[in-house]
């Protein structure tokens, strides 16, 4: 009789435990949607390298032929120093340049050499230069050869079919763009829309390409949103009165934020943006919010992330201050930055999902760590010389243009982004699929029969409990999609493109929407939209009817009166009327 009751308890609990695997894999899911909705930080350690040779900022660093390299800038007393050095088996090898260029250009070109060009005239960052020359690294050896049509110095160069390079960019100076023949000439091309510092250059075709920026070439902000093309007139983009490319004052080399492929013509660019405030003017020098524009030809499009950036840390505030810095190997961006204490922060997106994943990879305090950050060949990151800017804003200076750093340190991110292979040993985990297969077949087969034979209706109202709980996570998700990257803003977006987005499918988004605001997803992005205009016609209440329509996601001006009739009672310029005299 006990051996009976024994198995009976025996066959309960075995029971019990498959009917409560669902209701794990429910929280199980429901917690995955919570995780989702912010952003992890990683502390990592940092690799200490021997320092350079020669303490200096306003350089140029990039990675050739696996060697980084850092070129120019000026040294103790803020003078210009006509010297590089690039780092190979363990130590900093110290080379002599034609020219000096402190805040010069740099632009790796497709044939693994380098050109070097402008930078300041004389010590304290004064005046601008035209030398040009070019770096070898196969032989480790400079060439002085030709002259910029405009003397400058922090200007950017990209390089674009048969060799040819497009510069733009000055300071304290005109700016212009200007073509290099790949041979020997630079050649004025045209004046840009606004003069510019440090100007973001994105190829859009093998002969043309888009120049825009935020800082003018006295550091100020400028509140535009026009783009100039090499090919063809300037054009404005709606996106950049919302947000500004983020702001950078170091040189980095060409193909800032490139994450297509110029084998097939795909020129695709992912921008980092920092927010503006109500003037169109961006934030300097204290947090922003920031999000992230895929940019193909003249099509600027927000891209949707699992959260927003974060801004706040373990450890108070923190500001990125670089460009995207991209690994098409491991389809990763950074963007790096610090705070008062100078930790490092490194800003990853996993830019080829969508929504993108985000991570903040953070260091402890490294006070002698400054300058500008290069991907090596590995994927890690190094930061060579520069000094620590951050402490200036904190109003505790501990070095500046006038003693630069000789530091240089490792941030061993191919560590999260490039794992290794699986091992050969690990193969016999292969051989627990079948067995996992046949199990779960058990499992769904055994909770058939228990469903037929007794029902579940208790279990029914777990189920549904556990969804509505999961509903409302998704319900999060969608409005932070909507609210954060303002997908809304996209005239085509699609009821299917926010299920990609998120990872689902079009049925699920659509009941959750229903059910949690009992409207349908047109009306919910419609409505979006509506909110969108009226804080355009607060903030400017001179601007026209057509470009608030357009810079709020309607397709046409009928169905932007419709929507908004329908949300407020009133046509938009009853509203304006009526919210003016408010």
């Amino acid at each position: 009789m006990n051996g009976i009751r024994k198995i009976h308890s025996l066959r309960f609990f075995l029971w019990s435990g498959i009917l409560m695997m669902p209701f794990i894999a429910i929280i199980a899911r429901a917690e995955a949607h919570a995780d989702s909705l912010t952003c992890p930080f990683v502390k990592i350690d940092v690799e200490r390298l021997p320092n350079l040779n020669i303490p200096r900022s306003g350089h140029n660093i990039f990675c050739v032929n696996g060697e980084v390299t850092v070129v120019g800038g000026h040294t103790k007393d803020f003078k210009p120093t006509a010297t590089a050095e690039y780092y190979s088996h363990g130590k900093w090898h110290l080379m002599e340049t034609v020219y000096p260029h402190d805040n010069g250009l740099c632009v790796v070109l497709s044939s693994g050499k380098v050109i070097l060009a402008g930078g300041h005239e004389k010590p304290l960052g004064i005046g601008q230069t035209y030398p040009v020359e070019e770096y070898d690294p196969a032989t480790h050896s400079f060439r002085g050869f030709s002259s910029l049509d405009t003397k400058r110095t922090l200007a950017i160069g990209t390089e674009i079919d048969s060799g040819r390079v497009v510069v733009a960019g000055n300071w304290y100076a005109d700016d212009a763009i200007e073509v290099f023949d790949g041979d020997r000439t630079f050649s004025f091309v045209k004046k840009p829309s606004a003069d510019r510092s440090t100007p973001y250059i994105f190829r859009t075709t093998a002969d043309d390409v888009l120049v825009m920026g935020c800082v003018d070439t006295h550091g100020k902000y400028l509140n535009t949103d026009v783009v100039d093309r090499l090919r063809g007139e300037p054009f404005q983009v709606p996106l950049l009165k919302e947000w500004q490319p983020l702001s950078f004052c170091y040189n980095y080399s060409n193909n800032i934020g490139f994450i297509g492929n110029e084998a097939t013509g795909d020129y695709t660019h992912l921008l980092a943006l920092q927010e503006c405030d109500d003037s169109g003017t961006a934030f300097f020098g204290k947090p922003h919010k920031m999000a992230f524009a895929l940019v193909r030809d003249t099509t600027f499009t927000l891209l949707p992330t699992l959260c927003p950036v974060p801004t706040v840390g373990p450890y108070g505030t923190f500001n990125f201050s670089t460009p995207l810095i991209t690994d098409r190997v491991a389809h990763r961006g950074y963007c790096v930055g610090y705070d008062i204490d100078n930790r490092i922060y490194v800003l990853c997106i996993e830019y080829d999902k969508c929504p993108a994943p985000l991570t903040i990879y953070y260091t402890d305090p490294l006070p002698e760590c400054g300058g500008v950050s290069v991907l090596t060949d590995e994927g890690d990151l190094m930061i060579a010389g520069g000094y620590v800017y951050n402490k200036t804003i904190g109003g505790n200076l501990d070095n500046d243009n006038f003693s630069p750093l000789s530091s240089a340190f490792i941030l061993p991110l191919s560590q999260y982004s490039r794992p290794a292979s699986p091992k050969k040993s690990q193969g016999w985990l292969w051989l627990l699929l079948p067995v996992a297969v046949l199990l779960l077949v058990s499992v769904f087969g055994l909770l058939w029969l228990r469903k037929k034979r007794r029902g579940m209706d208790a279990q029914s109202t777990s189920f549904d409990q556990s969804d509505s709980e999961i509903s409302d996570l998704l319900m999060l998700r969608i409005i932070a999609l909507m609210e954060q990257q303002q997908v809304y803003l996209n005239q085509n977006l699609k009821l299917n493109d926010v299920a990609v987005m998120l990872n689902t499918n079009r049925n699920i988004i659509s009941n959750c929407i229903n059910s949690q605001k009992g409207i349908s997803f047109s009306q919910f992005v419609s409505n979006y939209r509506v909110e969108h205009a009226q804080k355009l016609m607060r903030q400017r209440p001179d601007q026209k009817i057509t470009e608030v329509w357009m810079r709020s996601g309607f397709s046409s001006e009928s169905a932007f009166f419709r929507s908004f009739k329908s949300a407020t009672g009133m046509t938009p310029s009853e509203w304006k009327e009526n919210n003016h005299q408010s």
